[in-house]
């Protein structure tokens, strides 16, 4: 174990690298759906609630999968589960180009891009950069998570720009061949550990201090059976279930209210890069403060912020909307894998615990996605499901607080496994 004592860059950061451009990368379909709803109608004459459906199966099909990941990169290499994967990503994209009928887009969009591609980098990819980082694990995993929010920046417009520029089936053929390419190349630099090549941890110091360090193995029974593993499972749900309203109908909603196709998009563009900035400070936060400060507070400012979208009717309204969101939106999931981290130990089964609570995520996602369009097509207009997003939010306050407080590493109490 010499990793640490050679002079140069440390193997963490080329792992970080990759990682931030896999996650990009593999979440691109999905963080871009809301500027897919407008062509989806204009060409099928699909309803919007039916189409926000799709963005709910995908989530759906997500989970058995998501724990099956988990499961398997506990035990097998990480790097051979995200090969597949990409495929799949890949696959699902250029065949999302030739859907005709409303099921292609269910079983394409849902399986391929949702269950059997994007769970895979979902689970994995923020537990390995706790495995690979010792020190500085809040700032690594704020530059993943950042990076993250840089996606539907730069995506969002492009899906919207290629749609409109090159039509529906070259666009997504173009894309998604790309997306392959670039997946399959960065997943083979991927190690779900140090230990994989001989190293350890960044900053783990020398192997007495890394043994110390290391806490004692916890089994996944004995987790699952610890409270705060379902307070932040039922936080993740309730806080996905508000902002996906939001992601999934956002640019939609501005287009109600006359904003052109391409300005409208802009707006899920910049709660994105807002995102960036927050995720990135919010990861840093949890670190020094723990979950149950940072959650309450962001889940009530993106709750509270989604009533603003009452009053929006022009542009401008949309923009300081999605700034104000954005901020909120961006600390609401960064801080779990830290959690788990701190509270369970580098021992145990991380990536099975963070599937479970991206269960969470997932079940919320499903239900924001389609109950923003199914209130829609009932009521013609947006205020009902902004009403339904902001009230979600807020039940979700509660559950962040009963989280136990935020114990320091190397305090009694955290040695002790108080939790």
């Amino acid at each position: 174990m010499t990793g640490l004592r050679k002079p140069g860059l440390h193997h963490a950061w080329i792992i970080l690298a990759a990682a931030c451009v896999l996650g990009v990368v593999s979440r691109a379909d999905s963080a871009s759906f809301a500027v897919l709803v407008d062509p989806l109608v204009e060409k099928f004459d699909w309803k919007r609630g039916d189409i926000g459906l799709a963005y709910s199966l995908a989530f759906l099909c997500s989970m058995p999968a998501m724990l099956i990941f988990g499961w398997l990169g506990d035990r097998y290499s990480a790097r051979s589960l995200m090969l597949g994967a990409s495929l799949m990503i890949s696959a699902g994209t250029v065949m999302l180009g030739m859907i005709q009928e409303l099921w292609h887009l269910y079983v394409i969009y849902g399986v391929f891009v949702g269950a059997l591609g994007n769970a895979a980098f979902v689970v994995l990819l923020p537990v390995i950069i706790t495995r690979w980082f010792n020190e500085k694990m809040g700032l690594a995993l704020g530059i993943y998570w950042a990076g993250l929010g840089l996606g539907p920046v730069v995506f969002a417009l492009l899906f919207r720009w290629m749609i409109e520029n090159r039509g529906w089936e070259s666009a997504f053929l173009a894309i998604g061949l790309a997306f392959g390419v670039v997946l399959l190349l960065f997943s083979w630099f991927i190690r779900t550990s140090p230990a994989e090549m001989g190293l350890t941890a960044y900053g783990a110091g020398d192997a007495a201090k890394e043994k110390q360090s290391s806490g004692v193995a916890v089994n996944l029974r004995s987790v699952l059976s610890r409270k705060p593993v379902w307070l932040l499972m039922g936080c993740h749900h309730l806080g996905c279930a508000g902002h996906a309203v939001i992601l999934a109908h956002g640019v939609s909603m501005a287009t109600h209210h006359g904003i052109p196709g391409l300005q409208a998009a802009g707006v899920l563009s910049t709660i994105a890069g807002v995102s960036i900035f927050s995720r990135f400070g919010f990861s840093l936060l949890t670190e020094r403060f723990g979950g149950r400060t940072i959650l309450s507070g962001v889940i009530f400012g993106q709750s509270l912020s989604i009533l603003l979208l009452l009053f929006a009717t022009e542009a401008w309204h949309f923009y300081v909307f999605a700034v104000i969101f954005g901020i909120c939106y961006g600390g609401e999931m960064v801080g779990f894998p830290i959690i788990n981290r701190q509270m369970f130990g580098p021992k145990a089964p991380l990536s099975s615990i963070f599937s479970f609570q991206m269960i969470g995520g997932s079940t919320g996602m499903a239900l924001g996605g389609w109950i923003g369009g199914a209130l829609f097509d009932h009521s013609g207009n947006y205020t009902s499901a902004i009403l339904v997003a902001s009230g979600i939010g807020f039940l979700a306050i509660p559950l962040a607080l009963w989280l136990p407080r935020h114990q320091r590493p190397g305090s009694a109490l955290h040695a002790a496994g108080v939790t």
